[in-house]
Formats: structure tokens, sequence, C-alpha cells
């Protein structure tokens, strides 16, 4: 049976993951804020590659690497934070595109 102890530690535990999203999406610009609040996401802390910070985000729609808002995230990552992890779930497929944020970076600089 759980204690009480338990309890207040799951909850510190939700409570510092709320603020670091909080903190990692503050630092976004607000074009790219707005797109998330229409995706399901997370970040994990060092669940990615290399053990990168790992962003699981679900999109409403087709997931295509030259997107300017997944590359204005990746960007801001860079800059505001760390390189991610990027696992992008779009609604035509349960498979994950996995991708690194770098390269994103890349693909953009290339086309560009």
């Amino acid at each position: 049976m759980a204690v009480p102890a338990d309890f207040s530690y799951c909850w510190r535990h939700v409570l510092a993951k709320q603020e670091l999203l909080r903190q990692f999406k503050d630092r976004l610009p607000e074009s790219v804020r707005v797109w998330l609040d229409s995706c399901e996401w997370t970040l994990i802390a060092k669940a990615g590659h290399q053990r990168m910070p790992l962003l699981i985000l679900r999109c409403p729609g087709r997931v295509r690497l030259r997107h300017p808002l997944l590359f204005e995230l990746a960007k801001s990552a860079h800059t505001h934070w760390e390189p991610l992890d990027l696992s992008l779930f779009s609604a035509e497929t349960q498979e994950p595109v996995r991708v690194l944020s770098t390269t994103l970076l890349e693909i953009n600089r290339r086309h560009s």
C-alpha cells in the first residue's frame, strides 16, 4: 500500500515535468507555440539518441521535414535549449519519423 510520502514524490515529479515543458515552450517563437498547441507533444530528458532530450510530437496532418515551423522549432531548440531527438507522428501512420534537430537544420540550409 502506498504511503502519503509516495504520493508527494509523484506530485513533485509531475510538477517538475510540467515546469520543464513550460520552460521549453516559453523559449519558442509564438508561431511555434501556437502550432504545438494543435499537436500532442512531450519532452523527455535524456531519452533520445546519445541521451539527448527526446521530443515526441504527434501532428494533426502530414509530417514534412521541411515544414517551416518544424525548422523554427529545431532552430529555437539549438539557440535556447540543446539539440533534440525528434519522434514525429502524423495522422497518416502509427510509425514515427525519427530525426535529429541538427539534421533538420542541415536539410533546411541546403534547400534555402
